[in-house]
C-alpha cells in the first residue's frame, strides 16, 4: 500500500511529541522518506526543516547540514516559493554546525559567511547576526585580535529580525569575554540570564556551564555552587549536552569533589566518546583529563572507573591506572585539536591541552551530591 501526505503528517505529529534524540530524528527521517517517495517537495520541504531542527538539537550536525543544502538548492530553484525569513534563520544555524565540524574546510565556512552577508544585504537585513556568527567563530579558532575587531563590529549593529533572542546573545557575550580572559565581564554579560531576566529554549542551560570557570577564578565559589546545581540538573539528560557536561565536570575537579566528579565523568563518558560531534567531545575529555590529572596530583594512581571498552583496562582488582587513563583521554582530545588546528590554521586547541595544568590552583571546596 502506498503512503501518503497525511501518513507523513500523522509521522511528524507524533515525533513532535518525544524529546530530542534518534527515535524523533529517525521518524523526521521516514517522514521526508515519504515526501520524497512522493516527489512532493513542498512536503519535503517542510518535513526537512523539522528534520534539520530535531538533528541540530540532537547532536547531529551530519544530517542537519544535509537537510539545509537540500532545501537552500529548493528555495534558490523556485524564487519566491518558500518563505525567506525561515531559510536564513535555519541557515544562522549551519553556518554555527559548519564552525563546529572540523571536516569543514575553512574557505567553506567562510564562503557561507559571505553569501549569508550577501543574502542579508539583499534582503535589506542588518549585519547583526552574520556578526554574531563571525565572532563566534573567530573565539572558536582562538584568533582573539581578529575577534576583538568582530566584537567591534557586532555592537556597532542593530538588532532585526533575524537576531538572535536576547538570552543567547548574552550567552555569546559572555563566551567571548571568555576567550579573552575577562572573567568579571563574562560573569556581567551573563547577569541577565542568571537573575532569571532573560529564558529561551537554550538558556539558561549554557551560561549556567560557562559562567562556573570565571566564577571559579574569582574564587566566587558559593555562587558557582549554585549555578553547577542548577545547570547541571538542565542538562544531566540528553546527549546533545555533552560539552556542557564537561564543563560541570570540570567544575568538580576545580573545587576538588573528585568523588562527585567521578560520577559524571562514568555516567557521560560513552555518550562522549560516541558522538559525532568533535567540539562537544574534545571538551568532555580535556575535563576527563583534568580529573585525572588532579587524581595524579592527590596521590591517587589507581581507582575503580567505569569507562568504555577501548579505555585502558582495569587490573585484576578492577583498578584502573590513572596516568594511563589521563593519557587515552588526552589522546582522544589531541586527535580532535589537531582536526580543528589544521582547519583554522591557528594552535588555539592545543594550546587548550597544554595549559590544562595551569588550570589546578587552590579553590575552595565543599562537597555537593552530582
Amino acid at each position: 500500500m502506498s503512503q501518503t501526505r497525511g501518513d507523513a503528517f500523522e509521522i511528524a505529529e507524533k515525533a513532535m511529541g518525544l524529546p530530542y534524540g534518534p527515535t524523533r530524528l529517525a521518524m523526521f527521517e521516514e517522514a521526508v522518506r515519504i515526501a520524497d517517495s512522493l516527489q512532493d517537495i513542498d512536503l519535503g520541504y517542510s518535513m526537512r526543516h523539522k528534520l534539520q531542527e530535531t538533528a541540530e538539537f540532537s547532536a547531529r550536525g551530519d544530517v542537519a547540514l544535509v537537510s539545509f543544502a537540500w532545501r537552500l538548492a529548493q528555495y534558490d530553484r523556485y524564487p519566491g516559493r518558500f518563505d525567506t525569513h525561515d531559510i536564513m534563520w535555519t541557515y544562522k544555524w549551519t553556518i554555527a554546525t559548519c564552525t563546529h565540524l572540523p571536516q569543514v574546510p575553512r574557505d567553506r565556512v567562510m564562503a557561507l559567511f559571505d553569501d549569508f552577508e550577501a543574502r542579508c544585504r539583499a534582503m535589506g537585513h542588518s549585519m547583526y547576526a552574520a556578526n554574531l556568527l563571525r565572532r563566534k567563530f573567530l573565539v572558536l579558532s582562538g584568533e582573539r585580535e581578529a575577534a576583538r575587531s568582530a566584537h567591534a563590529e557586532f555592537r556597532r549593529s542593530r538588532r532585526d529580525s533575524l537576531s538572535d533572542c536576547i538570552a543567547c546573545v548574552a550567552n555569546g557575550n559572555c563566551q567571548y569575554y571568555l576567550s579573552q580572559n575577562q572573567w568579571r565581564r563574562a560573569i556581567q554579560a551573563a547577569g541577565p540570564v542568571l537573575n532569571g531576566r532573560l529564558r529561551c529554549a537554550e538558556e539558561p542551560h549554557s551560561v549556567l556551564a560557562h559562567v562556573l570557570l570565571p566564577e571559579v577564578k574569582l574564587g566566587q565559589i558559593e555562587e558557582a555552587w549554585e549555578h553547577h546545581r542548577e545547570g547541571y540538573r538542565l542538562v544531566r539528560k540528553g546527549r546533545q549536552f555533552v560539552d556542557l557536561q564537561g564543563y560541570h565536570l570540570r567544575f568538580l575537579v576545580l573545587v576538588g569533589d573528585l568523588l562527585v566528579a567521578r560520577t559524571l565523568l562514568e555516567r557521560h563518558i560513552v555518550d562522549a566518546v560516541e558522538t559525532i560531534m568533535p567540539l562537544d567531545r574534545f571538551h568532555f575529555l580535556l575535563a576527563a583529563a583534568l580529573w585525572a590529572e588532579r587524581m595524579l596530583s592527590e596521590g591517587k594512581g589507581s581507582a575503580k572507573v567505569r569507562l568504555p571498552e577501548s579505555a585502558p583496562p582495569a587490573d585484576a582488582r578492577g583498578l584502573r591506572d590513572i596516568a594511563a587513563c589521563r593519557d587515552w583521554f588526552l589522546s582522544g582530545a589531541r586527535e580532535v585539536a589537531d582536526q580543528f588546528d589544521s582547519r583554522n590554521g591557528t594552535d588555539a586547541f592545543t594550546r587548550q591541552i597544554d595549559e590544562l595544568p595551569d588550570l589546578l590552583r587552590p579553590a575552595g571546596t565543599r562537597p555537593k551530591k552530582a
